[in-house]
């Protein structure tokens, strides 16, 4: 079972914007919907091996391009050394422990603002 919430096209989706006050946690995420609420800088604390903010939000790195020289991988998921969350808007390969992952062993998104 993936900590994430994944969307039927088989993508974990980041929304990047502003927090809301109805947005709810699952797994220790912050939720906006369906969104996994992301950020792509910050954090303040570890939770299920994710990087995230005091408000819940998972920092990401995007990955697209290739994972980062040292990725550590935590929980089955990739991370950056600074601990951000390595993502890619590639194509679905795989499926690790219910979270979509692309070719290279990034976590599958679609970050949306």
């Amino acid at each position: 079972m993936s900590i994430f919430t994944v969307s039927a096209t088989e993508v974990v989706q980041l929304g990047t914007g502003a927090i809301q006050p109805t947005d709810t946690f699952q797994n220790g995420v912050l939720l906006s919907g369906d969104l996994n609420r992301a950020i792509a800088t910050g954090g303040d604390e570890y939770a299920n091996g994710l990087l995230m903010t005091d408000a819940g939000q998972i920092r990401y790195f995007d990955a697209t391009a290739g994972l980062p020289v040292n990725v550590v991988w935590s929980n089955g998921l990739p991370r950056a050394n600074d601990g951000a969350l390595c993502v890619s808007t590639g194509a679905l390969a795989t499926y690790s422990n219910g979270t979509p992952m692309v070719a290279n062993g990034a976590v599958r998104v679609s970050i949306v603002p």
